[in-house]
C-alpha cells in the first residue's frame, strides 16, 4: 500500500527588500551586480537595461529578471518620468536557480507571454504590502506572496515540459555558469583594479576546473549559444558601454582598460558587435 507523506524540504529563501521609485528623464544607475535575483517591473515609462550579455528596452507593464551576480546598468528612456518596482531575492535550491537563470536571463516578459497576467497580478499584490513597520505576520505574508511569484515563473516551464529536461543537465549547467563567473571576475579585476590590464586567459580558467577546453566549448555552445571567446568579448563590450558613459572619459582610455592593442581595434569590434561606433553610442545615449 502506498503511503501518503510529505517530502523533506530544506530550501533557504531570502528577500533582500524591494521598492517603488519614480525617476526623472535621463536617470541612470551605476553598473552593479547583486548576490541575488532582481525582478524589475516598469510601471510607467521605459527603461534601458544593459547586462553582460545583452541589452533590453522595457516599456510600461513589462518585466525582466536579472540573474544572480549579473552586472547590469539601468537608464530611463525618453522625455517622461519613469516609475518602476524592483525586488531582490535568492534561494539556495540549485534546480530553482537553474530554471530561473536558464529561462529568464536577458528576456522581457510581456503581455504576450503565458505567465504575464498571473505575474503582474501577484507582483501588484506584493506592492500592496508596503508599510512603514512590519510585524511577524506581515513578514510571513510577504514571504508567501514572493514565493508565489517564483511559483508562477516555474509553473509555466513545467507546463511547457521544460522542467524535466532542465533537471537532467543541471550539473553541467552549473559548471558552465561557474566557469563563466570566473571569466567575469578575472575580467573585472583587469578592468577595475589592475594598473596594467592584461587579456584574460580562457585556457587558465578552464584548466583550474580540471576539464578540457573542448568540453567547455560544448557546454558554452549548449547553454550560452556561443564559444567562451565570444562570451568573453560580450562581457568586455558590455563593460565598455558602462565605461563610455563615465564623465569626460576618452575612448582610448576605455580601450586600454579592456586590454585592446589599439583604440582602433576596440572601435572596430564595438561597431561590429553593436552596429554603432563608441562615439556614436555616447552621443545616442546622451540625447
Amino acid at each position: 500500500m502506498m503511503k501518503n507523506y510529505l517530502p523533506v524540504i530544506n530550501t533557504h529563501f531570502t528577500l533582500f527588500g524591494g521598492h517603488v521609485e519614480t525617476v526623472r528623464p535621463g536617470w541612470k544607475w551605476k553598473p552593479e551586480e547583486h548576490p541575488a535575483f532582481e525582478l524589475m517591473y516598469v510601471i510607467r515609462g521605459s527603461q534601458r537595461t544593459i547586462t553582460e550579455t545583452g541589452e533590453m528596452i522595457l516599456n510600461t507593464g513589462e518585466f525582466t529578471i536579472i540573474p544572480v551576480e549579473t552586472r547590469h546598468t539601468n537608464y530611463a528612456v525618453g522625455n517622461e518620468k519613469m516609475t518602476y518596482f524592483c525586488m531582490h531575492f535568492d534561494l539556495d535550491d540549485p534546480t530553482l536557480k537553474y530554471l530561473l537563470i536558464r529561462s529568464y536571463a536577458d528576456r522581457i516578459i510581456t503581455s504576450r507571454d503565458a505567465e504575464y497576467q498571473d505575474l503582474k497580478d501577484q507582483v501588484e499584490v506584493v506592492m500592496q504590502l508596503f508599510k512603514s513597520k512590519y510585524d511577524l505576520e506581515d513578514q510571513l505574508d510577504i514571504q508567501i506572496d514572493v514565493l508565489k511569484i517564483i511559483k508562477i515563473l516555474v509553473k509555466v516551464l513545467k507546463r511547457d515540459h521544460h522542467l524535466q529536461d532542465y533537471q537532467n543537465d543541471i550539473n553541467q549547467f552549473m559548471l558552465c555558469q561557474k566557469i563563466a563567473s570566473d571569466l567575469k571576475h578575472r575580467l573585472d579585476y583587469e578592468i577595475y583594479h589592475a594598473s596594467d590590464p592584461k587579456s584574460v586567459s580562457i585556457s587558465k580558467v578552464v584548466k583550474s576546473h580540471h576539464v578540457s577546453q573542448s568540453y567547455v566549448l560544448k557546454l558554452f555552445n549548449r547553454y550560452y549559444g556561443e564559444s567562451p571567446q565570444e562570451y568573453l568579448i560580450d562581457l568586455k563590450l558590455s563593460s565598455a558601454k558602462g565605461l563610455l558613459l563615465q564623465p569626460r572619459v576618452q575612448i582610448n582610455e576605455v580601450a586600454d582598460k579592456l586590454a585592446y592593442s589599439a583604440p582602433s581595434h576596440f572601435s572596430r569590434e564595438f561597431k561590429k558587435h553593436f552596429n554603432i561606433t563608441p562615439r556614436q553610442y555616447i552621443q545616442d545615449v546622451s540625447k
